[in-house]
């Protein structure tokens, strides 16, 4: 690629002064100069998926003690997270069967998954890989030596479900119920810490976020089915990171949809065109074939709004991703921009949910009005 941008190779598309993907190789570079020894924090761990069934168990060292989970990074401003993505060094590991699982007791697992960050020092040895050019954006790949400072300490509710040998859904949920952040949850199920032993295997990290977004979001549905239906429409609203979120709230049996709509020069857009994909129950046989792992992370935020209203709803969230979205960071930023949707409108007439985001949204985002328009009015009659 040349040093350049992935996406538009410098030529400025996301509209920023300062190429971030530039601006980080730069920092790197400049830290490996200056350093072979990098004093740090190690706070996470990645599995890779090339060579699949043969991965890579790489874990991660960063020089501030943020955990790598949605709850956290969502508070800090869009640069400083692709900073701190950015400079938090990957340490190359041998390949290993993905039946081959580590023991909690590995000390570098131990402190992936640990409830903080851990005193760590990573002994530089060469440079392999640059930060990632396809989402989520993560760090460099480095050869060296880790050394852990401090002492990890691994929560509590997941020594017991490792201890307990619970199937991994049941492991997941009950780590979601307990409080543990998805972003941690994903962690030890891609490291084959969850299930029974004989089923445990690595997951590599892309496929274990949107397995324990399903397990977590298929829970929730089965709790919000028995909950009344809704009375009246409510449209929400949320942002992240230029990712704007419109959750649709109908009166009627829950069901679930997500529309995406991509600014052109959007990660994953065209160019000069707005991107329009989609994925629902309805449509969708077995796995989302146009939204991926989006569909179920803003399904999590989506079906937690109901539970906290006690109702159940048809649901549809539209999310806008826009050009300042540059460095995409994974399904939590999803996940925490619906979460963070308050309401702006209560209504009894569909029509007037539709005045109304037609006058709150830009050319881009009206894009999925068509499709809400069309397949929403046969629903509507049958309603009235």
């Amino acid at each position: 690629m040349g040093g350049l941008c992935p996406r538009c190779r410098g030529r400025g598309w996301c509209g920023r002064d300062e190429c971030v993907y530039l601006a980080t190789l730069r920092e790197i570079s400049r830290r490996l100069r200056r350093h072979r020894d990098l004093d740090g924090y190690t706070l996470t761990a990645h599995v890779s998926w090339r060579g699949y069934p043969r991965v890579r168990l790489t874990p991660g060292v960063g020089e501030r003690d943020v955990p790598d989970e949605g709850r956290e990074l969502a508070r800090l401003p869009y640069e400083e997270v692709i900073e701190l993505r950015a400079l938090t060094f990957r340490k190359r590991n041998e390949r290993r069967h993905v039946r081959e699982t580590p023991s909690l007791s590995d000390e570098e697992v131990e402190a992936a998954v640990s409830s903080r960050p851990v005193e760590s020092t990573l002994h530089v040895e060469r440079r392999v890989g640059e930060p990632s050019r396809t989402a989520p954006f993560i760090g460099p790949l480095v050869e060296g030596r880790l050394e852990l400072d401090g002492t990890p300490r691994v929560p509590r509710p997941l020594e017991r479900v490792h201890e307990d040998e619970l199937k991994a859904e049941e492991a997941v949920i009950e780590l979601y119920e307990r409080g543990l952040d998805e972003s941690h949850i994903a962690r030890a199920f891609s490291l084959g810490l969850l299930g029974r032993t004989a089923n445990r295997r690595l997951v590599p990290t892309r496929w274990s976020v949107a397995a324990v977004d399903a397990i977590i979001s298929d829970h929730l549905k089965r709790a919000a089915r028995e909950l009344p239906p809704g009375d009246e429409y409510r449209l929400l609203r949320g942002e992240l990171f230029g990712n704007e979120m419109w959750v649709i709230l109908r009166p009627e049996p829950l069901s679930y949809e997500l529309i995406e709509v991509y600014e052109p020069g959007a990660p994953w857009s065209d160019r000069e065109r707005v991107t329009v994909l989609r994925d629902s129950e309805v449509s969708r046989e077995e796995e989302p074939e146009e939204t991926g792992g989006a569909y179920y992370a803003a399904r999590v935020g989506a079906l937690e709004a109901c539970l906290d209203l006690g109702r159940q709803f048809g649901i549809t969230v539209v999310r806008v991703v826009r050009r300042e979205y540059s460095a995409p960071l994974g399904a939590w930023v999803i996940r925490e921009a619906v979460r963070r949707a308050e309401e702006v409108l209560r209504t009894d007439d569909f029509g007037e949910l539709l005045e109304a985001l037609e006058k709150r949204m830009d050319d881009t985002a009206r894009a999925a009005l068509k499709a809400l328009r069309r397949d929403r009015q046969g629903t509507l009659d049958t309603f009235l």
